[in-house]
Parts: C-alpha cells; structure tokens; sequence
C-alpha cells in the first residue's frame, strides 16, 4: 500500500476511535470500531507496522493440533465443501482454532507465495492481540459472523484483503474454532462479500451439527426443523436424550429457540414432556413404526416444529415393533477413545458416589481440585472424566507429569520459553503447558514431586492468572483449571517444609480421596468393567467363574486399577472357549491371597521361581515383538491394528498417504505404529 494510502488508513481509525466519524465513519460497522479501539488502547498496535503475520513451525503446530485431532477429522469435510465452491472465485479457506491459529488451509497451489505472504496459510496466527482487527480474531472476540473488508483491517498492511469467518460452537457452547474464506483481491464494496458470508455461515453450522452428532453418537437425537418439507434432509435444531427421554445436551440453535420454553432458560436436564407435547415413548413408537416427520408443538407457547429422531449406534429397529438392543443386555461401556465419565468410574461405591457428586458441584467453578489416592487408583482418569464433564470439555486438556520431568527441564516445559532463553532453545521459543491449557484444564500429576524452586512461580501463576515463559518481560493472561493428583501426605510435606503450605492451600481448593480397589464396596463389579474396556465390547462375550471371581475379590491389588488391567488383559490372551478360570489368571494373583499389603509384598519377597516351561523353537526377534503386542491387544485395538496395517501396504507404506485414508495424524500414525508393533520392511 503507498504511504499515502497508509496514512489515510491510519488517520480514518483514529477519527473513529476518537469520536470524529464524519460520513464516511457513520457506514462503519459497530463492531469494527469497537475492535479499533481495542486494537489501540488496550494491545497497543501500531497500524503502520509492516511486520508479517506469525507462522508456527510444524512442531508448534502440532501442540495446537494434536488435543483437538477430533474436531479436526469432522471439520475437514466442511472445509472441503465450502472450498469447492469458493475456489473458483479466488478465495482460501482456512479452519482457525479457538486461539485463532491456522490449522487446516485449502487454497490454489500456483498462488502459495502470494497466500503465504498475505498469512493466509497453514500455521499463521490470526488473533487480535497481535494483528488488531481482523477477520479470524474479531469473530473470534465477539463471537458472531462476519466480514472484515479491506480497511476495516487494523494494520496497514492487511487492508487489500477480504475476510468472511463464522465461529465454530461446540455442544457445551464453547468455541471450538472459525472458519473462514479470505481473498487477496476483491471488489471495493462490502456488499460484495454478502454471499461468501452466508456460505462461511452454513459451512459453520455444518460442521457444528456434524460434531453434535459424533458426540451424541451412543445417544437418541431429536432433529428439528421448522419446514415439515425440510425435516428429513436438514435440521435447523439437534436435542441429544438418554434412554429414559432426559436431555443430555442441546445445540445452540434449540438452545437459543427453545431456551425460552423452559423456567431458567435450560434444557438439559428436563424431560421430554416438559418441553414438548408428547413423551418420548410416542417418540419411540412413532420412530420403530415408520421414518414419518411428526409434527410437535412446545408446551410453554404453541411453537410448532417438525421432528425425526436418530437412533443411538448400538440400537436396531425392528420392522414392526419395539426397539431392541442389537446384542444381550449389559452394562454399556464406552467405546475406544471415548473418555469415561465421572458416573461410571464412580460405580457402585457410595463413597465415590457422593465424591462425583460433590465434584460435579465444584468443577465448573474457578476452584482448584486436588485428588488424592494410591499409584494405579486411576487418578488421571478421573482428570479427564472431571474435564470432559466441564464447560471446558471442547477446550484442551494437557496434562503434566511433575515426577517424570528432570528437574532441569521442569520450568520451561511448564512454563515455557523465549527464543534465545537459554543454550539449545529452539529458535522461535516454546509455548509452554500452561500457555497450551489456557481456555481448558491443566492436570498436574504427582505434583507432590514439584521441586521447590519451582514452587513460587507457579503459585504466582495460580494467584495472578498470568505466566512468563523464560526469557520473555511479558506476562500473558491465562484462563485455566487446575487439578492436580499426589500419591503423597501433602500435609507432612508442608510441615517438614518439602512443599510450600501457601501453595498447598492454593491447590487445594477442594480434595477427594479416591479409595483404592481393596476398599471398593464394588469390586466385583468394577473387575467385570474393566473387563468388558479390556474385552473391546468384544461380540463374544466373556466371563470370569465364581473360583476365578473370589480369588480376584479376595486379592490386595497393591497396583489397583492398573494391575487389574494388566491382570485382565492377560487372561484374555490366554482364557479358552470365553471363561477366565483360576489357571487364566497371572501367578502373583493366585499365589498371594492376603488382602494386607503387608503380607502381599512379603509372600511375593518369598515366592520361589516359577519352573521353566519346555524349550520351544526360537523365533526371529522381529516376529517374536510382534506377537508379544498382538497378543496384548483387546478387540477393539487389533481390529485398529489392522486398519492401519492395511492402508500402509496399500500405499506402499507411504505413511502421508495411508494417514489420509485412516483419518488421522502424521503424529498419531507413528504413535499407533510404534504401540502395535508395525514395522515398515526397510527397517525389518
């Protein structure tokens, strides 16, 4: 832009921002000022500063990346939708996280120098704290649709561009991301973008209702609509019910058109009844007989909508009749990748039940939680059920082990660092785990192992809500939640002065105790849970013999949870005909019966070694590892296995091809390959 250009630019922003519209300030949009001001007075940005967008590098693309691999998978299709019909008019599409970080881009190849130039690609960071106002990062602050024209841009150098972006909201009514399309070259009239606008909007809505569906998957969905002609190919409303006719969750259209139908304003929680003209049995009736629309009207004002529902994955209709489960009655157990919930890890235990429903209480409110509990006793599990539980669920969950970090590499893993911090920094920094969790809920593990130097920074963290990577003068505000997990008496470490008491009582907003296997008042019924998890939802059911029964109920479980597991797991391997006996079961378990772990650990100090089984014919190593981690596997994971196996020899093992074809990343791809053994024949 010429420098008089640039001038006029910065002159017309501060007359806005100081009240001085004239009649050319009067057509610009309320938002657009508003964010002017921001972008003046309160991040101090210089609309003449020439410097380019941000660009992270793939590493720090993938900390962004790799917590929200879901989204991603079912937003790639809307991306793609919304691209085929914009290509051809010379716009990018990008998908923005909630930081408004790039992290899926379409665009013309031939002009990658130009798109790169402008930052509309892969990786750029478009939020306003760096670029003032912009497309991605005011929609992103005022979380409505809209289009930033040319010089509505705050910086100079972002004003030939055109900017159209939705937000992404997730079930919980939190933003999950944007979506946007931008153009390099367009015409000077606003107007010009009205359509570009309504597309990016549907392709937000798209993608929202697409993931509503995902999450709700195990569940009834209500899809409403307010054309009967409509009902069955679109849904203007998406209401999740359990199978007793509750709602679980709501999308922000039923939220925002039927929120008034009910005292409070909030649908979950309420029953079918109570918000619309029929019980959910007459919904099911209606559903087993035909694919019909059925016109139902709200209670509260008459408002008439047009409903199909969906029925949950694992539920078959008969022809004619009632709904039936597909498979014989038993617990439902969540699937592979689904986080477990607060309600099935409690179980049957009374103590653990009156835990989640004390925590339930606590954990959308800014109060620390601190869990407490023997090793193996499953505490970050609870960590994630806490915060898929939350208002935080769509936003990252990081996790921080304190004990498995050197202490050398501790502060600037959490804290992160500036580039040039310190001898072998990368060269652009490191956003440390703090940084990663801001929106979402940092896990601090073992935190009783935090060396005390390190202690006083992050008590200021918790304090100020701010942190400052190594190196760097500036603080920046975090929002996050904290729960932390010891095996440790905290209480005798403050009073030997191992652990900071101030910084204690900071953490320990609340606390639970998380009781250990032995003092489960349903042990017996977690054992066939987990062995159900293990199992994979497995067709052929398994079961374990009343002798096999009482030996594991019997046992101490010095390792809890994560012995059972193991326990379980290899007497899936090597159990006959779907029945765990006592000879399935590992030697530790039958060996030692004492449920004093005292006694346990002695008996096993005394055990004499088990007699070597006969000799067998030595396997090459390569096929020997293999077989170890295939056996390991429950159905679920060498069905997963397979999958993988699969698309790497189609593509002959090139792995940026087979990633596409599975559905997942680079990243994750090696993870999977490593975990199930997978070697490519070059490295055999």
């Amino acid at each position: 832009m010429p420098e008089q250009e640039v001038n006029r630019h910065i002159q017309r922003i501060f007359s806005c921002v100081s009240g001085n519209r004239g009649n050319e300030g009067q057509q610009i949009e309320a938002p657009i000022v508003t964010s002017w001001e921001r972008s003046l007075q309160h991040y101090g940005i210089d609309p003449s500063e020439p410097n380019p967008v941000q660009v992270l590098t793939a590493a720090e693309l993938r900390e962004y990346t790799r917590p929200i691999e879901r989204f991603l998978r079912i937003a790639k299709a809307g991306v793609q939708f919304l691209h085929r019909q914009v290509a051809d008019l010379g716009y990018s599409t990008l998908l923005c996280d909630a930081h408004g970080v790039t992290v899926d881009w379409r665009g013309d190849e031939r002009f990658s120098r130009q798109w790169k130039d402008a930052g509309l690609y892969l990786g750029a960071v478009w939020n306003e704290h760096q670029e003032g106002t912009c497309g991605v990062g005011t929609a992103l602050i005022e979380q409505t649709a809209l289009t930033v024209h040319k010089g509505d841009h705050f910086r100079a150098k972002n004003a030939n561009l055109t900017c159209s972006c939705a937000p992404i909201i997730g079930p919980s009514g939190k933003t999950m991301g944007l979506i946007d399309v931008s153009a390099l070259h367009s015409p000077d009239s606003k107007e010009s973008q009205h359509l570009a606008l309504q597309l990016v909007m549907q392709s937000a809505r798209m993608i929202e209702s697409a993931y509503f569906l995902n999450q709700y998957e195990d569940q009834w969905v209500l899809k409403l609509n307010f054309e009967r002609e409509l009902a069955e190919v679109s849904s203007e409303c998406l209401v999740a019910i359990d199978g007793e006719g509750r709602i679980l969750a709501a999308d922000r259209i039923a939220c925002r058109t039927l929120g008034h139908e009910v005292p409070g304003g909030n649908l979950v929680g309420r029953f079918v009844r109570e918000v619309f003209d029929l019980n959910f049995e007459k919904l099911l009736d209606v559903y087993s007989n035909s694919s019909m629309v059925l016109p139902i009207r709200t209670q509260a004002t008459g408002l008439q909508l047009f409903a199909c529902l969906r029925s949950p994955q694992a539920i078959s209709v008969k022809p004619v009749g009632r709904v039936e489960p597909v498979a014989p009655p038993r617990r439902q157990v969540p699937l592979a990748g689904q986080p477990l919930t607060l309600d099935y890890l409690a179980g049957d235990d009374r103590k653990l039940q009156d835990s989640v429903e004390r925590i339930k209480r606590v954990m959308n409110k800014p109060i620390p939680i601190l869990l407490n509990g023997e090793t193996g006793t499953g505490k970050e599990m609870f960590a994630q059920a806490i915060h898929h539980a939350s208002r935080r669920a769509d936003k990252p969950f990081v996790a921080v082990n304190c004990a498995a970090i050197p202490e050398s590499l501790i502060e600037s893993e959490l804290f992160g660092y500036k580039d040039g911090a310190f001898t072998g920094a990368r060269s652009k920094g490191m956003r440390g785990k703090i940084l990663q969790s801001d929106g979402g809920t940092l896990f601090l593990d073992e935190i009783g192992d935090m060396p005390a130097s390190l202690q006083p920074r992050l008590l200021r963290v918790l304090a100020e809500r701010e942190v400052t990577p190594l190196g760097g003068e500036t603080a920046i505000p975090v929002d996050l939640h904290v729960i932390c997990a010891t095996h440790r008496n905290i209480l005798d470490m403050v009073a030997s002065g191992a652990f900071r008491e101030d910084l204690y009582y900071r953490l320990n907003g609340i606390a639970f105790e998380l009781p250990s296997l032995r003092e489960r008042s349903d042990l017996e019924r977690l054992i066939n849970d987990v062995l159900l998890i293990e199992a994979g939802n497995s067709v052929e059911s398994v079961v374990i013999d009343d002798a096999a029964m009482r030996v594991m109920t019997d046992f101490c479980w010095p390792g809890n949870i994560r012995q059972l597991r193991n326990a379980l797991r290899y007497a899936l391997a090597v159990c006959d005909n779907g029945v765990i006996t006592c000879a399935d079961l590992p030697v530790d378990i039958t060996v030692t019966g004492s449920t004093d772990p005292a006694a346990a650990s002695l008996t096993a100090s005394r055990r004499q070694p088990v007699a070597q089984l006969p000799e067998e014919p030595v396997r090459p190593p390569a096929a020997s590892v293999v077989d170890e981690a295939v056996a390991g596997l429950n159905a679920m994971e060498q069905a997963e296995r397979q999958v993988i196996l699969e698309a790497l020899q189609k593509y002959k093992w090139q792995v940026s091809k087979a990633v596409k074809e599975v559905g997942i990343s680079r990243a994750t791809m090696y993870r999977k390959m490593d975990k199930y053994a997978i070697v490519p024949p070059n490295k055999r």
